[in-house]
């Protein structure tokens, strides 16, 4: 006998997605308000309200979904969020403390038997054309960086 059976599994699954999709529409009309001559790859047509006005249907669709949920899934999303809410700073000061290591080229190294893509299309057809061969996340602190520093168009 299991603990969860397969539906409550589904459900726990789609409300925590659920949570996320929240938050990224959160996030998405914070940054409109905040930040909104902010240089991006993609603007929606719409001024803020209008931008708000499409995220309402599915946040609410997301909202009635979250609400059919059983009071287990409330119970065990919720201990997962608190959990991670509290792993959060820990893992920030272990990177800054360098009490773990955070880097994704470990991962690609030959020697365990990972590879990357990367390296074998720089190998074949493009070698004029050099690949980014590290973890993407120092352009993303870097990007985050400039937008907090300067949030107006150059």
């Amino acid at each position: 006998m299991s603990w969860m059976s397969f539906q409550q599994i589904l459900e726990f699954l789609n409300f925590l997605y659920a949570i996320g999709m929240l938050l990224e529409f959160a996030a998405f009309i914070t940054l409109r308000l905040k930040k909104p001559n902010l240089n991006r790859p993609f603007r929606v047509p719409f001024q803020t309200f209008g931008a708000a006005m499409l995220c309402l249907p599915p946040a609410l669709l997301l909202i009635l979904v979250m609400c059919l949920a059983s009071l287990r899934t409330f119970f065990v999303s919720g201990a997962v969020v608190i959990v991670g809410f509290i792993l959060y700073p820990i893992l920030v000061q272990a990177k800054n403390k360098s009490w773990l290591l955070f880097e994704a080229e470990q991962l690609s190294s030959p020697s365990n038997g990972w590879h990357s893509i990367d390296s074998e299309l720089v190998g074949h057809e493009n070698k004029d054309t050099e690949l980014p061969m590290s973890s993407p996340l120092p352009m993303v602190e870097e990007e985050l960086s400039l937008m907090q520093s300067d949030s107006n168009p150059k």
